[in-house]
């Protein structure tokens, strides 16, 4: 199965990371197995990812403002158990 014979569904999956509505929808639609359906969506998504190298950057800093408020808060609860005791 090629590339311009997924359907929009499957390929807005791919688009948006979500691998297993990839594949179940894949396989819904086409009735493949598990295997080839796993096997097509991960090569659509190897390619996906290959024609737009933006997408890795943005997902590696995109979780570093989250993880440097959950920093925050727990110093900052440390801080007011310390100081309390």
């Amino acid at each position: 199965m090629e590339h311009n014979q997924l359907s929009a569904s499957v390929m807005a999956a791919i688009r948006s990371g979500r691998k297993i509505d990839a594949i179940k929808q894949l396989r819904e639609e086409s009735g493949l197995g598990l295997k080839e359906s796993k096997h097509i969506v991960d090569r659509e998504m190897v390619a996906y990812r290959a024609s737009n190298p933006h997408l890795a950057q943005e997902n590696r800093s995109s979780h570093f403002p989250t993880i440097l408020v959950i920093v925050a808060i727990g110093l900052a609860l440390y801080f007011y158990l310390a100081g309390s005791s």
